[in-house]
């Protein structure tokens, strides 16, 4: 073959990759934003990027010089050794609206994905479809990703970085993704941008009202992770990775075991330290997590959105484990109707990967009340407890103290079988709150009492005795009381037992 036709091209591949002007690459910079390239470089093992389609442009006659690899960089390569695919939208390519040979390639992608059972990874800052290539009838062919994500979920991780503005059709593809982070301040999400906003029903309103770091993480938890920079989303990106199998039909990966501090003497008073006698103070749950894990290391997913619950994946002896545990230093870890919707989802994501999971009750109860029920807050308790009784993958639950009615359900109680149903010593079940309870059965009594005060604590002992963990273990309803220092050696044991009658395979879908 000619040398000449070498040199072609090696000459249109670096064209390509060289092609973003130097104005917008000085916009970029002043917003602390890197490429699309080298983002798929800091997300991915050093020289490990395959590309696909970096020869693709618009098929637009008047599009075609402007569009180097048609707005869109493809391809496949590594995270700690393990081949992913990877999609990053190119922002300086006519303002990142989405081409058809774009899409095309973003479809190809996925495919292959799919196909060889490895993780789908989009990162975007996209706007529209590209209006001269999808305008009238041509629109009738919009729509292929939601079959791709809907044949994708539950088989293959998926996984969104949210880099830019990401309005529209990228935001459904986050919202499809099993883990979606978000640049702080230059990341957004939502159904349409304000400028759509503006036309549509004539409202004024800025990128963060509709999507920005505050709203997604905190009022519609959309969003699992915001990073301050973009390397801070990449390398959340490569963490929740490592937690989790390339397919539905591999078990997770297994790290090196790390000693955690409930290991030692030291570690193990040090939590029976943390935890108070009265059901009414407060401690956080995230620094009980950090004592029983390996080296401490948690890795929060959706920690803004419902912190009255925590949703965590940690390591036990080098496997990877689901945390989902109350944590009273938010609205008293009572539930509502955002941690039941992180809780499904996360719970769904384990359990799809074959994660084990762990629950660590401390709860009072759902929250009640006219407003919650405005969030349909029956319905939303439904499918959580749904989903707790479907779970397939080993489980422990463990009471800390408040085991209140539904909550305790919603918490790996008795009916949803777990492996390994144990107490501490400050646990205590009931159907309801002691102080809603004593008002409902003695209330009458207590209006006639000589003094209702001290008859009120004589009832209120009594019924402690009765709904204590001791009396729950005697009946055999839970399988024992444990030592909180002990809790670490309960987890190791019950998952290393489960574990070996546990079979990978696809089970089912991870919804929105």
């Amino acid at each position: 073959m000619d040398k000449t036709r070498i040199e072609d091209l090696l000459h249109r591949r670096a064209a390509v990759r060289n092609a973003t002007p130097p104005a917008a690459l000085d916009k970029l910079r002043s917003a602390g934003k890197l490429t699309a390239r080298e983002r798929v470089d800091t997300l991915l093992d050093p020289g490990s990027f395959v590309e696909l389609g970096v020869l693709a442009h618009s098929g637009h006659a008047k599009l075609k010089d402007r569009t180097p690899a048609d707005g869109v960089v493809c391809g496949h390569g590594t995270i700690n050794g393990r081949i992913v695919y990877v999609a990053a939208d190119d922002p300086t390519v006519l303002g990142g609206t989405r081409g058809r040979v774009g899409e095309v390639k973003i479809n190809r992608t996925r495919a292959l994905a799919l196909s060889h059972g490895k993780p789908f990874i989009a990162l975007m800052e996209a706007g529209a479809a590209r209006v001269q290539e999808s305008y009238g009838a041509m629109a009738a062919a919009m729509g292929t990703r939601f079959g791709d994500h809907f044949r994708m979920s539950g088989r293959i991780p998926q996984v969104a970085g949210i880099m830019g503005p990401a309005f529209g059709g990228p935001s459904f593809t986050a919202a499809q993704s099993d883990f979606t982070t978000l640049v702080s301040k230059t990341g957004f999400m939502g159904m349409s941008g304000p400028l759509v906003v503006k036309v549509g029903i004539g409202g004024d309103v800025t990128s963060d009202e509709i999507g920005g770091a505050e709203i997604s993480s905190t009022v519609t938890g959309q969003t699992d992770h915001v990073g301050e920079h973009e390397q801070d989303c990449l390398q959340a990106i490569r963490d929740f990775l490592s937690f989790l199998p390339d397919n539905c039909d591999e078990l997770p990966p297994v790290a090196e075991p790390r000693p955690a501090l409930l290991d030692t003497e030291e570690g193990k008073e040090k939590l029976r330290a943390m935890i108070p006698e009265s059901s009414r103070q407060a401690y956080d749950m995230r620094k009980v997590l950090a004592l029983i894990v390996d080296a401490g290391e948690i890795f929060h997913y959706r920690p803004r959105y419902g912190p009255n619950l925590v949703t965590a994946l940690g390591r036990i002896q080098g496997h990877p484990v689901g945390f989902v545990a109350s944590n009273p230093m938010a609205r008293g870890g009572t539930l509502d109707e955002r941690t039941a919707q992180k809780q499904r989802k996360f719970i769904d994501m384990c359990d799809a990967f074959h994660i084990p999971l762990v629950f660590i009750g401390d709860a009072p109860g759902f929250l009640v009340g006219p407003d919650i029920e405005k969030h349909r807050m029956v319905s939303l308790a439904s499918r959580l407890l749904n989903t707790m009784c479907a779970i397939t993958v080993p489980r422990v639950t463990i009471v800390a103290r408040k085991a209140i009615g539904l909550a305790y359900i919603a918490l790996g109680g008795r009916v949803t079988n777990p492996d390994k149903l144990v107490a501490w010593p400050t646990a205590h079940f009931d159907v309801m709150g002691p102080e809603a309870g004593v008002e409902l059965v003695h209330g009458k009594e207590l209006a006639k009492a000589e003094d209702p005060v001290k008859r009120r604590a004589e009832i209120m002992e009594k019924l402690e005795a009765e709904s204590s963990a001791y009396e729950a273990a005697a009946m055999g309803l839970i399988d024992d009381v444990i030592d909180p220092g002990e809790t670490r050696d309960v987890i190791i044991d019950t998952l290393a037992r489960a574990r070996a009658r546990y079979k990978p395979g696809f089970k089912h879908r991870i919804d929105p």
